[in-house]
């Protein structure tokens, strides 16, 4: 008998080796899609991280915005591993602005890659896992997606997106045996919160002078989630039958306290 397989977008660093690394460890092999070079450090190193696990790791470069690219993801990994039990669409970028100070192409491309790109994944992850009437899709919004966040506009634009799409495929699933939830974290230590608009951004709503995401990460009154807690959360998604009776749902993680 076949191992189970998780797929991933947005795989090769964050929160996406992180998923990868957990499942690994539990015996599922991994199919891996992000827009970096699979023979980069980073990808390199999460395909490393899954494979000393002793399971089967595929990896592909993947743009989710290109109907191909993702057709060919999922052709592939279908091919090889004929299962698919849980889908992650994890693959995500920010924009950072007052709203009416943010272009078009910032919008369009936050648009393309964190909604239009988990619906692509999910379109495709449910006609596979029809075919075994059973599977498990997450799909990662945020803690943004449901209370809003200062000058995350683009972004709180696609995660509200993600948190519908989620609870309507959810409904049109009832009864195939398919679970799709959102897991909507509160800021993660993770790339995206180590760049210097991500630090820019903390220091204007603290009021605080990082000068690095080490200095954020440290400070008492900023609270990051370690990518391990989303990690678990997920894998308990994907994974267990308790998680089974949860359909639709967003999940908050927020070490803030704000919902």
């Amino acid at each position: 008998m076949s191992r189970k397989t998780v797929l991933i977008t947005g795989g090769a660093q964050g929160l996406g080796s992180a998923f990868a690394s957990l499942y690994a460890e539990n015996g599922f092999d991994v199919i891996l899609a992000d827009v970096l070079p699979v023979d980069s450090p980073q990808f390199t190193q999460s395909v490393r991280t899954a494979e000393r696990h002793g399971v089967s790791v595929q990896a592909r470069r993947c743009d989710v915005t290109s109907p191909a690219e993702v057709d060919a993801l999922f052709t592939e990994a279908w091919e090889r591993f004929q299962r698919l039990d849980v889908v992650i669409a994890n693959a995500g970028v920010m924009a950072l602005g007052e709203t009416w100070n943010l272009t078009d192409a910032q919008v369009g491309r936050s648009l393309a890659v964190n909604l239009e790109g988990v619906w692509r994944t999910n379109s495709h992850a449910v006609r596979r896992m029809l075919r075994r009437g059973w599977g498990r899709i997450i799909n990662v919004a945020s803690i943004a997606g449901v209370i809003g966040a200062h000058y995350h506009a683009a972004y709180c634009m696609s995660k509200f997106g993600v948190i519908g799409l989620t609870k309507t495929l959810a409904r049109e699933l009832q009864g195939s045996g398919i679970r799709v939830n959102a897991l909507c974290p509160s800021p993660v230590k993770s790339p995206m919160s180590e760049t210097a608009e991500f630090i820019t951004y903390m220091n204007r709503v603290t009021g605080k002078k990082f000068r690095n995401a080490r200095e954020m990460y440290d400070d008492p009154a900023t609270h990051f989630l370690e990518p391990e807690t989303v990690a678990r959360m997920a894998f308990w998604l994907g994974s267990s039958e308790e998680a089974g009776t949860f359909n639709g749902r967003e999940i908050i993680m927020d070490l803030y306290g704000q919902v």
